[in-house]
């Protein structure tokens, strides 16, 4: 076409509408449906196992929820094989200051329950199953854990402290000792989130009735949704995973996996470790990289209880959202393109006048933004390339 055959203001607005095409994606609608509920959240966490004892001005940082703080409302504890304890209470008493919950994970029991004699590798015998409860009990005292897992991945071949288990022996143990740990217990924690770990324990109504939490890693594999522990009641958790890089593309792809998890009514997700100095840890002293703030932008925000609703997950090309509400919505809004997107969004079934943006970029960090105003429930939004938007409500 010969724009230069054309009156100059339709040129000009042609043009200008070519430009801002190519800077601008195009977008449809997100609906929110506040009454189309899902799973509740139990909230978002990390491990200290092997990472040294979390500091004063680190912890508020990491469980803080002010300004430039992340939030995190869980923590991951390793329970030592040899009974030295006293470095993961100390973490666990100060994740507990904040009003955080403490899961604690055996990388292996200790060696004389083992087949091997070893804390590598090896399997618990099963004449030692009900002392092994007993151990769990006792470490869940001395620790302060508010849950307990079984065993950290039962399925991983590894030279560093190590079991393994079948899916047949964790339905036994869960079955005939789980009920003496006295706290809420977690299984299986396989590496690969391999559901044939937990599937027999969760179709023993007996083992089933002891197990409150079905969790998973993601090494090798990507998020989905667990039914069968969903269909018996269970929330699930992913309890490990991580990426290298700090940057704000893996950042964001730390993002999409956390929305995707919650997308598929998993309760909670923690990652690896902060562990000083480590390409896995997202934090060094009380600096934080794009992965941390990634990570805060659902963990200061989507708080434990609150319900996951209805959203259409993925309204836009590369922009994906979730929402939760109770005590206030909250909508996590990614936009993993290299265009902006015009987004529009419209929250069903509740009445919401305006919303606050919180938005970690490649130049911003969990910053704070101009609230924006609904008309009966509706607004658009323009989500920056590489962006991830936290809308909350109060």
């Amino acid at each position: 076409m010969n724009y230069h055959n054309r009156p100059y203001p339709i040129y000009r607005a042609l043009a200008c509408a070519a430009a801002l095409l190519s800077t601008t994606a195009l977008a449809g609608t997100c609906y929110v449906n506040v009454t189309a509920n899902s799973q509740t959240i139990d909230g978002f966490g990390f491990s200290s196992a092997w990472s040294g004892s979390i500091g004063s001005s680190e912890a508020a940082v990491l469980f803080g929820t002010g300004s430039g703080q992340l939030g995190f409302s869980l923590l991951r504890v390793r329970i030592d094989p040899t009974e030295s304890w006293s470095q993961e209470a100390g973490n666990a008493a100060t994740a507990h200051n904040y009003g955080a919950k403490v899961l604690g994970t055996p990388w292996t029991p200790p060696a004389a329950m083992k087949s091997n004699n070893s804390t590598i590798g090896g399997t618990l015998k099963s004449s030692e199953y009900a002392a092994y409860a007993s151990y769990l009990h006792q470490a869940a005292g001395s620790l302060g854990l508010d849950y307990v897992s079984l065993q950290n991945e039962p399925d991983a071949e590894v030279t560093y402290e190590s079991c393994s288990w079948t899916g047949s022996t964790m339905e036994t143990w869960c079955a005939n000792n789980a009920s003496a740990v006295g706290k809420p217990v977690v299984m299986p924690e396989s590496e690969g989130f391999n559901y044939s770990y937990s599937d027999p324990a969760l179709d023993n109504s007996t083992a089933a009735e002891h197990i409150s939490i079905v969790a998973g890693h993601l090494y090798g594999v990507s998020p989905g949704t667990y039914q069968n522990a969903l269909n018996h009641g269970k929330h699930v958790w992913m309890t490990e995973h991580y990426y290298d890089g700090t940057t704000i593309s893996t950042g964001l792809t730390v993002a999409k996996e956390v929305s995707d998890c919650m997308n598929d009514q998993m309760s909670a997700y923690f990652w690896w470790w902060v562990a000083p100095g480590d390409a896995a840890t997202f934090i060094n002293g009380t600096t934080v990289d794009k992965r941390g703030y990634a990570l805060g932008q659902f963990a200061r925000w989507v708080r434990p209880g609150k319900i996951r609703c209805s959203t259409t997950y993925n309204p836009s090309s590369e922009v994906y959202v979730t929402a939760y509400h109770g005590n206030g919505l909250v909508m996590v809004a990614i936009n993993m393109g290299t265009k902006s997107v015009n987004q529009t969004f419209t929250i069903q079934n509740d009445s919401v006048s305006s919303l606050t943006p919180y938005q970690t970029s490649a130049s911003a960090n969990m910053a704070r933004l101009s609230a924006v105003n609904t008309a009966s429930g509706t607004f658009t939004y323009t989500l920056p390339a590489q962006s991830i938007t936290t809308f909350s409500q109060y």
